[in-house]
């Protein structure tokens, strides 16, 4: 049986008022989605779950775990991208991962340098 995610004003209220309540939610769902999954599946989305978890316990601000599950994702998108490349032959699969590290650690920034008062 799969449980319904609440609207979000219902969720928005719990992160206010209960957000305890909102992690047992999280949890729960996760947990349902997890154990619908075909038996063969499910130790590796464990493994994610528990790397997704460790980001958020790892993170000073939820923002920051935010970004780091999204760069798990983009880096995830990527890995994928390289696997159907290589399965159409569009281009040499060392190229394509060539090019893939390339984009992956690639980062780019503003700095932006305080100047203290004297």
């Amino acid at each position: 049986m799969h449980s319904t995610l609440p609207d979000f004003d219902v969720l928005a209220a719990m992160a206010r008022k209960n957000p305890a309540g909102l992690e047992a939610l999280r949890h729960r769902l996760c947990e349902e989605l997890i154990t619908s999954a075909p038996s063969e599946q499910q130790r590796r989305l464990r493994g994610l779950q528990f790397h997704i978890d460790a980001q958020r316990q790892l993170a000073k601000t939820p923002m920051q775990a935010c970004v780091k599950i999204s760069e798990m994702m983009h880096e995830s998108f990527a890995d994928l991208r390289i696997a159907l490349h290589d399965l159409s032959d569009n281009q040499p699969p060392a190229a394509l991962r060539a090019r893939a590290r390339r984009i992956n650690n690639t980062k780019t920034c503003r700095i932006v340098h305080f100047r203290g008062n004297k």
